[in-house]
């Protein structure tokens, strides 16, 4: 029997890193990947904007909410949803509903 290592599917945790679950739904049915403590706590600040949303990931602010994948991650003790953009979700856009990322770019994170 063949048994697939895998890592964190947000970051280079290599396989063997504790993880959990992060949930969310693709066009037919629920899509699981592992995650890593390490991206399973990191948030953004709110943008100051009232309907600005910061992905999760790496700062980018959109005008719309729908233009992020929202994954409700389960690891240990820690519950609660993140937000990412089509380029730190693992294989892009998981969800049918979600918007097109760039026409809704409002400021990309400073480097």
């Amino acid at each position: 029997m063949q048994q697939t290592l895998v890592g964190c599917a947000f970051c280079d945790a290599p396989p063997g890193t504790e993880t959990g679950e992060a949930h969310t739904w693709g066009q037919d049915e629920r899509v699981t990947h592992p995650i890593c403590v390490d991206c399973a706590i990191q948030t953004e600040t709110g943008p100051d904007e009232r309907d600005h949303v910061a992905c999760d990931g790496c700062g980018l602010v959109v005008d719309a909410l729908a233009a992020l994948t929202r994954f409700r991650v389960e690891l240990g003790h820690l519950e609660g949803p993140i937000q990412l953009c089509a380029r730190c979700s693992p294989g892009g856009l998981a969800t049918y509903w979600t918007r097109d990322l760039e026409e809704h770019l409002v400021a990309t994170p400073a480097e």
